[in-house]
């Protein structure tokens, strides 16, 4: 007996269709959103002033880069223009450069070393500074401004390096 053998070829075609239309509506609805980091916005923002965080702390100024966080005396004298005797920095980086420096990208930056109770905008000011720890880009004002911090250690003293980009 041949009679119908097809099954339920409408109701397996709609189910298939539906399927195929959820996928697609989910790839238009999400597939944006997988470029987010790459495009201008506060998101980008939050990525260069981690990475500047963690190029000053682990690579830049740190005394190793086995050891991310101690930074070299000398190295952070001078990023912060500062001048200490017998501190000696053996980075090769150019410190005047500061947008090079942290690959900013033409974005406004500021870099702070605060004691770790105290806010940022109380720079540190140890007793081998002739100043504040605190070096801007230029003095543009902050705006939308994302802030990356490690905690880190001068001199066998702790402190908090702060990094806001706009």
């Amino acid at each position: 007996m041949r009679g119908r053998t097809r099954g339920q070829t409408t109701f397996d075609f709609a189910v298939g269709t539906g399927v195929f239309l959820l996928a697609v509506l989910f790839v238009v609805t999400y597939a944006p959103t997988m470029f987010d980091p790459f495009t201008s916005g506060t998101g980008t923002k939050l990525i260069v002033a981690d990475r500047a965080a963690t190029t000053l702390s682990g690579d830049v100024l740190a005394t190793s880069t086995a050891a991310p966080g101690t930074l070299a005396l000398g190295c952070v004298a001078e990023l912060f223009d500062e001048s200490v005797d017998g501190a000696t920095c053996s980075a090769t980086a150019d410190f005047d450069d500061l947008d090079g420096l942290l690959s900013l990208g033409g974005r406004h930056a500021e870099v702070t070393i605060h004691e770790l109770g105290n806010p940022i905008s109380t720079p540190a000011s140890p007793g081998w500074a002739t100043g504040d720890l605190q070096r801007e880009t230029d003095d543009s004002t902050p705006t939308d401004a994302a802030v990356a911090t490690r905690t880190i250690s001068i001199d066998s003293h702790r402190y908090r390096l702060t990094v806001r980009v706009w």
